[in-house]
């Protein structure tokens, strides 16, 4: 079931909040309902951001794995240092 806003700018705004729910409002004489809807475009995967980071060649999986584990462990929210 749509939630419901007083006005299009509430209602916008709660879609904003909840994209995956629409908000049903009223816009003069008309009954509206809003909806989110995807633009198509895909966020890269995992192996495409790894490719983008650099070349991981002669890197084993456990090598990887462990690179990752590694970073995770130490906040890995950063950017990495330049070495």
């Amino acid at each position: 079931m749509a939630r419901r806003a007083k006005d299009l700018a509430e209602a916008v705004a709660e879609l904003t909040r909840h994209p995956s729910q629409s908000v049903q409002t009223r816009v003069g004489g008309l009954e509206v309902e809003l909806r989110a809807v995807t633009s198509g475009q895909v966020e890269p995967g995992l192996g495409d951001r790894m490719a983008a980071i650099g070349p991981w060649v002669g890197e084993s999986t456990d090598e990887i794995l462990r690179i990752v584990r590694e970073g995770r462990r130490h906040g890995g929210s950063a950017e990495p240092p330049d070495t």
